[in-house]
């Protein structure tokens, strides 16, 4: 059986289980650093450090908080805002499905749906690894992991985090 989850943890705490015996992961807050960097210590279920994720305050007062992940073992994950331009292809296909249907609805009424609002009110992230794709979330409703080698604890523990 793991041991239990120490005081220090972050509530809540994932669990395997529904009678929330065998912790899965757990999330320990480190303090804000002097620039307002937030760390969050990931464990795994038995103890064991199994990466990190960081909150980074933006660099002007124009901009969003972004986020970092550390798996050991794994280049540094950055969580970019879908607007960053570091993919060209990705860039082109999120103004057609985003700004299109505003600029539609605001000329002629069509073209925007309460969905389509719903959706826009939550920040997607590119993460990103050596310029690899490595997940994509949408607030905590949605999180797709891309490549194999991401501990999906890690994108749990975000999802515990919230983009906030």
């Amino acid at each position: 059986m793991a041991p239990p989850v120490p005081p220090s943890a972050m509530e809540p705490c994932l669990f395997e289980d529904s009678e929330a015996r065998r912790p899965l992961c757990y999330l320990v807050a480190e303090g804000e650093s002097r620039d307002g960097e937030r760390c969050f210590q990931v464990f795994d279920g038995r103890g064991q450090r199994i990466g990190a994720i960081r909150r980074v305050p933006p660099s002007g007062k124009f901009f969003k908080h972004t986020w970092r992940i550390e798996q050991p073992g794994h280049p540094e994950i950055i969580g970019r805002n879908q607007w960053s331009g570091h993919h060209a292809k990705r860039l082109v296909k999120r103004a057609t499905d985003n700004v299109v249907p505003e600029v539609l609805n605001a000329v002629t009424g069509m073209g925007g749906d309460d969905t389509h609002n719903e959706l826009r009110k939550s920040r997607t992230l590119d993460w990103v690894s050596d310029g690899d794709l490595v997940m994509v979330s949408q607030g905590i409703k949605s999180l797709a992991v891309k490549k194999d080698w991401l501990d999906r604890r890690l994108a749990f523990a975000f999802a515990v985090l919230g983009d906030s």
